[in-house]
């Protein structure tokens, strides 16, 4: 659906591809910023004829659908090493977006086994660590430099590039980056219609846990 097969041996023809491709906002439409995108909103994929109107539309509110969602975003994110990543972006969320990002020390030192709080100090050696929020003494340090993904949403990626200075592999490569993008989009799409065929929506009643003090020893 949105992927295409590029002929790869000619300069002309990715670069035609690329600035032909299907382009959005990385921020709001003011930023005047864009970068290669894909429309995944439900009307430009084609619904099942054995999925009903009310499925359709009602299982983008599904927490597992956008669970499933957010691991398809990652497994392209780390794909990349986080250099590009993909995210939806519109009033609707109905644009998935390339950005350009990274990864880079969080500046984390420790944190709590208990309820998770992360901590810039470090528990110094032979002392017990105590959590700033849940005040356990289950405070430990990462074992490695713990890391954080950053993404750069302002910044538009080839927006004015005209690619004549760029060698035939630069653009090769390019070209391969935009591809795995409508990849991933396909996968989008698939994985969604995939829900609809095999799932229906049905409503459970559960108990909400409730926040409450209790006397804990020390």
């Amino acid at each position: 659906m949105y992927y295409k097969e590029i002929d790869k041996r000619y300069r002309e023809t990715m670069i035609k591809y690329l600035r032909k491709h299907f382009r959005y906002n990385t921020m709001n439409s003011w930023n005047k910023s864009t970068s290669y995108a894909n429309n995944i909103k439900l009307y430009n994929i084609d619904k099942p004829a054995d999925v009903d109107d009310d499925r359709w539309w009602d299982m983008l509110s599904i927490t597992d659908w956008q669970e499933k969602l957010s691991d398809l975003l990652e497994d392209f994110g780390r794909r990349h090493d986080w250099l590009w990543q993909a995210g939806i972006n519109g009033r609707s969320s109905g644009y998935v977006v390339l950005y350009k990002g990274g990864i880079k020390s969080s500046g984390y030192k420790s944190y709590c086994t208990h309820c998770g709080q992360k901590n810039y100090q470090q528990v110094p050696e032979g002392q017990v660590g105590i959590c700033g929020r849940c005040d356990a003494k289950t405070r430990v340090n990462f074992k490695q430099t713990h890391m954080q993904v950053f993404t750069w949403p302002g910044k538009d990626t080839d927006m004015y590039e005209d690619f004549e200075a760029w060698t035939l592999t630069e653009i090769r490569q390019r070209v391969e980056l935009v591809q795995d993008f409508d990849r991933l989009c396909d996968d989008i799409a698939s994985e969604y219609v995939n829900l609809c065929k095999h799932y229906r929506i049905s409503e459970e009643e559960i108990l909400v846990p409730k926040t409450i003090k209790v006397l804990e020893p020390v």
